[in-house]
């Protein structure tokens, strides 16, 4: 019984290397076809099975690295081998480079790699897991989802950088892991119930009729309802229904007010609004980061949960300073590659970045003058008009892009060519395949050296919920904290420079001090306070206890005693 040859694809652009291959593979039972470049055996590789196939390093349309991911995506199953002949290497400036970490194998050696790599080995695929199975669902969920929202102009990323602040909350509120998981599925799909509301009335610069508004807030339950057929191992309904919610019951659909609302839909209220703040939107201008920050602080209590508010901001300070910082960063996209054009983008997008892309340097030229972007991202091998040539008339006098950063990605490690890329001025030269999150975080450091959009957290910055009794009084903040079950310290400053502390545990009062006094007569003297700035910190405890009086008993008699002293102040 004969058993089938195993195919091997042979490519050099040297014939004699190709043959003398050939005939060697042949003798030894191998079905052999050979290829002069790239490209003929991509094609070759569409229309062919092939068990190996063994590509020389320099070829002249593709280096063998490149080539290999091209066949690895094309063929999966086919071994691809990257060599280089010795004939090449002896010629070449890069035969300099070789070095410890470099081998020679003559034809022989070549032939039992080969056959080594056929033999049976055990797999080297990571374990299927329940970890592993939910990353990849949680991967697939965001690169659905933001392949819907590419390329819109106002959402494009909005679900993954909603997700990325609420998992940051979540984490830093100590939640269980599966409490965790719920916050991420849902903010990656809590807006999915937009999909059958019409585009004009989401993005639309005219005032929206009352029906319309009700449309809007049908979203929350469409959701749900798209959704209700997937049995989710998450409880992810609830918090997709009540994001809306407002924290003292006003809001949609079902009014829920304080701890009845689920704390992940407390986390993506806040959130969600935040990330809606600092977009553009078409009927007004993005907000600053410290405006948002501003707009929480303001509707602590009323609209968010000041705990969720408090966390939040502090994150924003520490990891995400770089958003709401001005309208988003433009990056220019120049690839021939449509499938890489596609991946780029959507990273980009998702990291917070406005982007433009084309295929060729001409259209680039053209995009430049139009969308003024702030960096480009350009390949070096494209038709017509390749990367270096397009960069050399971006850097020509009165070309009015000059000053704007590019980055090149080659298939083709060639030293002359990144040389002269970075001669001209190139930030970087990337060889594909080139990591995504690597490429997006060489952009951000990029664009945060620019002072146009690094212009620094202001000095001083105070930890913890900021605002002023004129707009939220201490019995609005009593309310607002014994509702949720804070643990915290609220400290406030009068007119006249004094201040006062008062100490919540899960939602009562324990401690309160002003100056000498403490305990109920510094609470009492705190509720004549109407104006002066306050700062809440969830989290800080006291050992003292100087009021044992039931907050609501407080809060009456305090206000009982503000009547009788005006009473008394009362003329006649």
């Amino acid at each position: 019984m004969s058993t089938k040859k195993k195919s091997v694809l042979v490519i050099s652009n040297d014939a004699s290397v190709r043959d003398m291959l050939a005939n060697l593979l042949s003798e030894h039972g191998f079905h052999v076809s050979l290829a002069g470049s790239g490209a003929e055996s991509i094609k070759i590789a569409t229309n062919t099975s092939l068990d190996y196939a063994l590509a020389e390093l320099f070829l002249p349309d593709f280096s063998g690295v490149e080539l290999k991911r091209r066949l690895n995506r094309l063929s999966p199953k086919t071994r691809v081998i990257v060599a280089s002949s010795f004939s090449v290497i002896k010629s070449s400036d890069d035969v300099l480079r070789f070095g410890s970490s470099d081998f020679i194998l003559d034809q022989r050696e070549i032939l039992e790699l080969i056959q080594a790599a056929g033999e049976d080995r055990p797999p080297v695929a990571a374990p299927l897991t329940d970890e592993r199975l939910k990353h990849c669902l949680f991967e697939s969920i965001d690169v659905l989802v933001g392949l819907l929202e590419v390329n819109d102009p106002f959402f494009g990323g909005n679900s993954h950088i909603t997700m990325e602040y609420a998992r940051t909350v979540a984490e830093e509120m100590k939640l269980s892991q599966e409490m965790l998981d719920e916050i991420v599925v849902a903010s990656l799909l809590h807006d999915i119930g937009r999909v059958g509301i019409k585009g004009e009335i989401l993005t639309g610069k005219k005032v929206i009729s009352e029906a319309d508004f009700k449309t809007i807030q049908s979203h929350c339950e469409n959701g749900a309802k798209i959704l209700e057929s997937i049995d989710f191992p998450w409880k992810i309904r609830p918090i997709i229904v009540h994001h809306h919610e407002r924290y003292d019951g006003k809001g949609y659909p079902s009014g829920l007010k304080g701890r009845e609302i689920p704390v992940g839909a407390r986390i993506l209220a806040v959130v969600d609004a935040f990330a809606a703040m600092t977009a553009n939107r078409p009927y007004r201008r993005s907000l600053s980061k410290e405006e948002a920050v501003q707009e929480l602080h303001k509707n602590v209590g009323t609209q968010f949960d000041p705990e969720v508010v408090e966390v939040f901001t502090g994150a924003v300070e520490r990891k995400f300073y770089f958003r709401g910082v001005g309208t988003k960063p433009k990056i220019l996209m120049v690839d021939d590659e449509v499938d890489y054009l596609t991946l780029f983008k959507l990273k980009l997008v998702n990291e917070g970045f406005d982007v433009v892309a084309t295929d060729n340097g001409e259209d680039a030229l053209k995009l430049m003058a139009q969308e003024k972007p702030d960096l480009v991202v350009a390949d070096v091998i494209m038709p017509g008009m390749d990367g270096i040539a397009m960069f050399r008339k971006m850097r020509e006098a009165g070309s009015g892009f000059s000053e704007i950063p590019v980055i090149f990605l080659s298939a083709k490690d060639e030293t002359q060519v990144k040389v002269e890329a970075l001669y001209l001025g190139a930030e970087d030269y990337l060889i594909k395949p080139v990591e995504l999150k690597e490429l997006a975080a060489r952009i951000r450091n990029i664009i945060r050296r620019d002072t146009r959009w690094r212009k620094g957290a202001p000095a001083g910055t105070s930890t913890g919920v900021v605002g002023d009794l004129k707009n939220l009084g201490i019995p609005d903040i009593v309310q607002t904290l014994h509702l949720g079950l804070k643990t915290a310290c609220v400290t406030l400053k009068g007119t006249e420079g004094e201040e006062g502390r008062v100490y919540f545990e899960n939602g009562r009062i324990r401690h309160c001090e002003v100056g000498a006094l403490s305990g109920e007569e510094a609470f009492y003297k705190l509720l004549y306070w109407q104006e002066g700035p306050f700062i809440i910190a969830h989290g800080q405890t006291t050992k003292l206890r100087t009021i044992e009086m039931d907050e609501m008993q407080l809060m009456m008699e305090g206000l009982r005693r503000m009547d009788e002293g005006r009473k008394e102040e009362a003329p006649g």
